[in-house]
């Protein structure tokens, strides 16, 4: 057998070779990796030392490692040329005691007589005039065939066949044969369901390998592990945008060992669920053999340490922990169960029904976990609804999973979720499970995600290159730009440029709205059911997401309805609409075969295909079925009703969104006054949460059409609390470790960035002042920026020209002026030690050499110290002046200096 050493990288593989040393030769000493080693990888010492010499004997062992061996022509040439290089320090360890030196490598050698790659080496090691040989990469091979001690301790370099083989040879016995059996069965059967992505788009087959992008990831803890995550985000360069994409880290060797449990969170539709159901699909396609998938893999997504991954929907345990069996569904409903509530009970259900119903119980479970590395997800957090069933699903993973790490040899626990909404959601310590966060899709991220769509679509030529075109144009603006943060997003506005071209809706509930017309637009032409019914499609689609968005948040089910419920659902709408009731079964098969956004998971069950889509349908159905409330017939249930109903609820925070983005320019007024209503209503008007969802909204372009409204809205946002603490207290607006609020041209930008120049023009802390800066300098182009800043300039009092001078260093508008414009905006009377600062911390050390009396005033400050400038490095005299005689700068080069670290 063959096994992949090439995943191990040079070090990993100098390791390897060295533990295998250790089990053929004695008293071997493994010399540490990457450094200067005199030409020892590692030596074996054969003999103390000799009375007459003084020397101990020793064998040399070097390493050779190549990442791809079968790309090299003439392997012994490119050996030859190593030892060629190696030869003068062989030769000056063997006076020193060298007996015996083996050159180690992973390039396979050749068996031809006298001319093939094996003997040429060979001869060529003549000339050291001590025993030596070359070991090939089959020589390695047959030593670790039987060692499986150190294939455990090196993973990455197990096949699939292998991995399996090891969980049966661990027990010779026909319980361990069918051990083995169920497993695969198992894992074939995860794999085949999680071949489609989960958002399905028109027209398209949505094959994960061929659509995955691997989105950027972040961390959020702050604990002692995140700094060594932290150093490897920060030395990875993927997509040259200095971040690492969330696959590529979580299939990390290094990255399992320090970090086996994890939190996963994203936004609706960032891909949470799509990098857990792409990892798990990596691990599957080794341990299956699947060698075409395994081609389509990324090189940097195979090196991983091998594990057997079993990836657990948190409905599905929420329901198991609540007493019913989510894998026996009858016509009626979920059948209950007596086996106990735990971890390994439900483990052991899944794979029992996944693998078709083969018998294996808690103990095989343990038995295989003790023999392998395991990998558990458990997907959807958020999709839990209710608080209190979530607390115990919480706490009793945690219990499993310390339970589980008693029997496993290795366990990684990936857990995904939604950010929480609020403080006291239940959750997992983030000293225990570190935080991960999945960032916006890139710019080559974006690109690269188009292509494959494109090349998915099969659209070619100038059609593809006028989707790229369009795409680039839309995406300069903002508004849009936000729409493309995820890949679920994308594929929609993908799909409506590939329709509509250029002319594309602003608001995010449009959006959605255009795509869902577009689908059935289509799927009219093809199916006489939805020609027929397409609007009643609709109204039941609605019908059903509002039902079952209900029930999971009062804990009746888990997002899923049953084939009977669901019918009886589509029954009771149709009598109450005064249907026809005998269109009950045609209208089902039209709902759940024809339109995609409703899928059967598990047989005999329906659910949304993706938890946004529920929402957008809910909202649509309380928008479109409010009643109309006239004078003096006064009714409830109205659109503000509702409005202050869901937005309330922080369940409800997505579906208020969609629903707000239905509400046409007569009614943004009344809108408007429902976010000021819930602001000040007890209980929220000490939160942020108003303020927050005002800002969304305002993202979203709900207010676009009615400057009144958006301005009322943009007052609630900045009244009563400051934006210093709307800021500095929440993560919605944070992009990395910066203060973003970024809205779009149009829907209160220039409001907000008028409110921030005159709030500057007030006495305000320097903290707050520096957030006010950033939300300018993120809402408005330079340009922009300096026409205000110079107009400000020409108004504002002399003893506040020093203070918007700074603010103008910070607003990277300083540097750029010239001296003349600098010349009409100081005078006398604001020339001081400060003034100093800033003329040289913006890189106008030329204007104070013009200047003899700022030239006195500047020596005197750095002459009369210990004031640090941090001056910038330019080749002003000014410059390196101060730089000579601060002692900041000779810290600094203490500091940098080799020689004294």
């Amino acid at each position: 057998m063959d096994y992949i050493y090439e995943n191990l990288g040079p070090e990993r593989f100098q390791e390897f070779c060295q533990a295998l040393l250790l089990k053929e030769f004695d008293k071997v000493q493994c010399f540490p990796v990457a450094q200067p080693d005199g030409g020892r990888d590692a030596i074996s010492i054969v003999r103390h030392k000799n009375k007459a010499t003084k020397l101990n004997k020793f064998i040399i062992f070097q390493v050779k490692f190549v990442r791809k061996p079968l790309s090299i022509e003439n392997p012994h040439k490119w050996l030859y040329d190593v030892i060629q290089d190696e030869l003068p320090k062989i030769k000056e360890l063997i006076p020193k005691g060298a007996k015996e030196y083996y050159l180690i490598t992973n390039i396979p050698g050749t068996a031809h007589k006298e001319s093939g790659s094996i003997d040429k080496i060979q001869k060529m090691l003549g000339i050291l005039n001590v025993p030596a040989q070359c070991l090939w990469r089959d020589d390695l091979n047959r030593r670790l065939d039987n060692s499986w001690d150190i294939k455990w301790a090196y993973p990455e370099i197990m096949t699939g066949t292998d991995f399996l083989r090891y969980i049966i040879e661990k027990e010779l016995d026909i319980r361990g044969s069918a051990r083995s059996s169920t497993i695969k069965a198992f894992i074939r059967n995860q794999y085949e369901r999680d071949r489609e992505l989960r958002f399905k788009q028109v027209d398209l087959q949505n094959n994960l390998l061929k659509l995955f992008v691997d989105v950027p990831i972040e961390i959020s803890s702050r604990n002692d592990l995140s700094y060594f995550c932290r150093q490897y985000l920060n030395h990875e360069d993927s997509n040259n945008e200095n971040q690492v994409g969330a696959a590529a880290l979580l299939l990390n060797p290094n990255i399992q060992t320090y970090f086996p449990k994890i939190v996963l969170e994203g936004a609706p539709g960032q891909g949470k669920s799509t990098v857990s159901q792409y990892i798990c699909q990596v691990h599957r396609i080794r341990i299956l053999g699947l060698d075409s998938e395994l081609s389509q893999l990324p090189d940097y997504h195979k090196p991983s340490s091998l594990r057997l991954p079993i990836r657990v929907d948190l409905r599905d345990f929420a329901s198991w922990l609540d007493g019913r069996d989510p894998f026996s569904v009858s016509d009626d409903e979920q059948l209950f169960h007596q086996k106990p509530k735990s971890v390994e009970s439900f483990l052991v259900a899944q794979i029992k029904y996944e693998s078709g119903g083969i018998d294996f119980e808690i103990g095989d479970l343990i038995a295989i976990g003790s023999v392998s590395a395991i990998l558990l997800v458990f997907d959807g957090l958020d999709e839990v609804a209710d608080i209190s069933k979530r607390r115990t699903m919480v706490e009793e993973i945690k219990r499993g999973i310390k339970r589980l790490n008693e029997s496993f040899a290795s366990l990684q626990v990936i857990i995904t979720s939604r950010p929480t909404a609020f403080a006291n959601s239940p959750g997992f310590p983030e000293n225990d499970f570190p935080v991960f966060r999945l960032d916006a899709l890139t710019k080559s991220l974006i690109e690269s995600y188009t292509n494959k769509w494109i090349i998915t679509k099969k659209i070619h030529g100038n059609e593809a290159s006028d989707i790229r075109k369009i795409l680039k144009e839309k995406l300069s603006y903002s508004h849009l730009k936000d729409l493309s943060r995820n890949a679920m997003q994308l594929s929609i506005l993908l799909n409506l440029i590939y329709t509509r071209g250029s002319s594309l809706p602003d608001k995010r509930t449009a959006l959605y709205t255009q795509y869902i017309d577009l689908f059935f637009a289509r799927e009219s032409e093809k199916n006489n059911i939805v020609r027929l019914h397409r609007e009643l499609i609709l109204e039941i689609h609605g019908y059903l997401a509002w039902v079952l968005h209900c029930e999971v948040e009062g804990n009746h089910t888990d997002g899923t309805i049953s084939t009977s419920n669901l019918k009886n659902l589509i029954l009771n709408y149709i009598t109450y609409e005064q249907k026809d009731s005998s269109l009950v079964e045609e209208l089902f098969t039209g709902v759940t075969e024809r339109v995609v956004f409703l899928v059967s998971r598990l047989e005999g069950t329906f659910e949304f295909e993706v938890q946004p889509i529920r929402e957008y349908f809910a909202a649509r159905y309380l928008y479109e079925t409010a009643p109309y409330s006239p004078p003096g017939m006064e009714q409830s249930g109205t659109k503000p009703d509702r409005f202050d109903a869901i937005a309330a609820n922080f369940y409800w925070l997505n579906v208020t969104r969609f629903y707000s983005g239905f509400f046409s320019k007569g009614e943004l007024p009344s809108l408007a006054e429902r976010l000021l209503v819930l602001a000040e209503k007890d209980g929220y008007k000490h939160l942020l949460y108003p303020r927050e969802l005002a800002a969304m909204l305002l993202s979203d372009w709900v207010f676009s059409q009615d400057q009144r409204s958006m301005t009322k809205v943009i007052n609630l946002i900045v009244k009563s609390i400051g934006l210093h603490s709307l800021l500095t207290s929440s993560n919605v607006f944070r992009a990395k470790s910066t203060t973003d609020l970024i809205l779009p041209t149009g829907c209160g930008r220039e409001q907000l960035t008028q409110h921030c120049w005159e709030a500057l023009n007030t006495d305000i802390p320097w903290d707050y002042a520096i957030e006010l800066i950033q939300i300018v300098n993120s809402n408005t182009t330079w340009h922009e920026r300096k026409e205000i800043w110079k107009a400000y300039l020409r108004i504002i009092d002399t003893s506040k020209i020093k203070q918007w001078l700074k603010f103008g260093h910070h607003l990277g508008l300083l540097s750029e002026i010239t001296k003349e414009e600098l010349s009409e905006i100081i005078c006398n009377e604001i020339v001081d030690e400060e003034l100093i600062w800033i003329l040289l911390r913006s890189n106008h050390s030329d204007f104070i050499e013009d200047n003899e009396s700022l030239v006195k005033l500047t020596i005197d400050c750095v002459l009369n110290g210990p004031k640090n400038f941090f001056i910038t490095r330019d080749s002003s005299i000014t410059n390196y002046f101060a730089m000579a005689l601060g002692p900041f700068y000779y810290l600094v080069m203490l500091l940098e200096s080799e020689d004294l670290l």
